[in-house]
């Protein structure tokens, strides 16, 4: 308890004639006048709200002058329980900003309280009162949760003094972290709902991805974090010459558009636009949030375009990639919107002739040839030169759109996959 504090305090209301005196009933002391005569400068709240202080302490007295001395301070509200039991009763209906605790009080203590805080809030601020040479107690008030501690025996003013500052910087510490973790609450809802994929990546490894990217890439989110970037790119010379154009635009611009090719779980690769930016320009290792957009998103809105002829950059040229098993590797966005647009079974397979895996047999001669054939979809004749690659096992095929009205040379309508014409 605060005795030699009291003490202090109650000399110090008596040396001032001219303050005005107010006789407390608990013993005379005034602790009225305690707080006039310090003159000590308000302390702004640096907040939206009142700061609500829970005040525990046995002793009547201490808490009126307690109470006093911080109610000075604009925007501090002191609610006093004479014990740790009733401020417990009295925490399970009002919610407080902060609290200060004296430390030996009968029937729970302070560290006691403190634990039964800790239960139930994590975050509260917590200031305990504490004896001359109970270091004991100070060390296991802040294992315990304590935020502060103030030990009795000071001069009261600035005793008093210290312990409003401590509040005030608990307290907006508190609302600080309150807020951020509201923003950072809304922003981790706003990336998981994002149609588009977004991930964040710290030297060149997951940290964090969306639902949409993870889904985009055949994977689920808990499989993509912590897996390194490389792992998706088809060789290690292409992740190292997109990883060398992103580094540059980086420095050069802060930020970094590129188009690349990653592998979806199922080995095929896909083409992405991804948009990458620093979290921190002064410190490019500190991480990167980066942005890739569904390519069945895109089959989606060339599906609902009338006429795509206004849009210059659906009128690439098809280009897909075939391995030695005649199966899919690769597509850009011009393959689907021409299958969209002009084809009716929804499959990139429109644009193989019927001959295909003939055709793929030629790799076994270990020499480039290319080859062509003009294809149906559905009423638009497109010509597909096909070039053979075995030293990298791919065959290419590239469909150039025929005018309307050119007569077809060897049309090869289409066939299934695997009929081994």
């Amino acid at each position: 308890m605060l005795h030699s504090a009291l003490q202090r305090a109650a000399h110090h209301v008596t040396s001032f004639q001219d303050s005005t005196r107010i006789t407390h009933e608990a013993g005379g002391v005034t602790p009225q006048d305690a707080v006039s005569s310090s003159r000590q400068p308000a302390v702004s709240a640096d907040a939206p709200h009142p700061i609500s202080v829970l005040l525990v302490d046995d002793e009547d007295v201490l808490l009126d002058v307690g109470k006093v001395f911080l109610e000075r301070s604009p925007g501090i509200q002191v609610t006093v329980a004479p014990s740790a039991v009733e401020a417990l009763a009295l925490m399970r209906h009002t919610p407080y900003d902060a609290i200060v605790s004296d430390y030996q009080m009968p029937e729970m203590d302070g560290l006691a309280f403190l634990r039964e805080v800790r239960r139930t809030d994590a975050s509260i601020p917590f200031i305990i009162f504490t004896g001359k040479g109970r270091e004991e107690v100070v060390i296991e008030a802040l294992n315990g949760g304590a935020d502060s501690y103030i030990q009795k025996g000071g001069e009261p003013k600035a005793q008093y003094a210290e312990l409003l500052h401590k509040i005030h910087r608990a307290v907006r510490q508190r609302r600080a972290d309150a807020e951020l973790k509201k923003k950072h609450e809304i922003l981790q809802a706003i990336l998981r709902a994002s149609p588009n994929g977004i991930a964040f990546v710290r030297n060149r490894t997951f940290q964090w991805v969306n639902g949409s990217l993870a889904k985009v890439l055949g994977f689920t989110p808990a499989e993509l974090r912590g897996m390194h970037l490389r792992d998706l790119y088809e060789n290690k010379e292409t992740y190292e010459r997109i990883g060398a154009k992103i580094h540059e635009d980086l420095l050069n611009h802060g930020t970094s558009r590129i188009t690349t090719r990653f592998r979806h779980k199922n080995g095929i690769a896909l083409e992405y636009t991804i948009h990458i930016a620093p979290l921190d320009r002064g410190n490019l290792h500190f991480g990167h949030m980066i942005m890739m957009t569904d390519p069945s998103r895109r089959m989606d809105v060339t599906r609902g375009l009338p006429d795509p002829a206004p849009f210059p950059h659906m009128e690439l040229t098809p280009v897909i990639e075939l391995n030695r098993e005649c199966q899919i590797t690769y597509f850009n966005d011009a393959a689907i919107d021409a299958m969209v647009r002009y084809g009716s079974r929804g499959t990139l397979e429109e644009f193989f002739p019927s001959d295909i895996r003939d055709i793929l047999r030629g790799m076994e001669k270990n020499h480039t040839e290319s080859v062509s054939r003009d294809v149906l979809i559905g009423p638009v004749i497109f010509r597909v030169h096909i070039t053979l690659s075995p030293r990298f096992g791919v065959a290419r095929l590239s469909a150039v759109r025929q005018p309307a009205g050119e007569q077809p040379t060897g049309i090869m309508n289409t066939g299934p996959m695997g009929n081994g014409r």
